[in-house]
């Protein structure tokens, strides 16, 4: 991948990728791309983190078509090698800050939602987490009169 063509977003919008099953195995390092990937996304990388967590969850049948896709994010890290974290000093910024968000209920199979967070302490990222929900989503039923 070292003369790969870059991308500017790591995944596909909205990408939706057919089940997974034991015919289609690939015999490509699927699960050791995924762990290197998640330790950069755990470490110095809080722009990975959500699609490697999307991917993390497709291990258990890995194929040639997800192996493409997971291929993506290589490129996706090959344009974007400038970025970086900068801490700067900012005593004006708020001591603690954490931001969240989820999507919800965006997985059809399962109706479970993914959220993700960021921890700052004076205006400089910290921590980031992304995380699926261990329930599914549910609508609710309107109250009867």
């Amino acid at each position: 991948m070292e003369d790969c063509k870059p991308c500017s977003t790591p995944i596909e919008n909205r990408l939706k990728l057919p089940k997974g099953n034991e015919q289609n195995r690939t015999a490509q390092p699927f699960r050791e791309l995924v762990g290197c990937l998640s330790y950069a996304a755990l470490t110095t990388r809080p722009d990975l983190t959500a699609v490697v967590n999307f991917y993390s969850q497709l291990q258990s049948f890995p194929s040639d078509e997800r192996w493409t896709h997971l291929k993506r994010i290589l490129r996706y890290v090959k344009g974007s090698l400038g970025f970086g974290l900068v801490y700067r000093a900012d005593k004006a910024a708020p001591l603690l800050e954490f931001f969240s968000d989820a999507d919800w209920a965006n997985d059809s199979s399962d109706r479970r939602s993914v959220c993700g967070g960021v921890f700052k302490v004076f205006g400089n990222t910290v921590s980031w987490l992304t995380k699926p929900s261990n329930k599914p989503s549910l609508s609710r039923r309107p109250r009867q009169s």
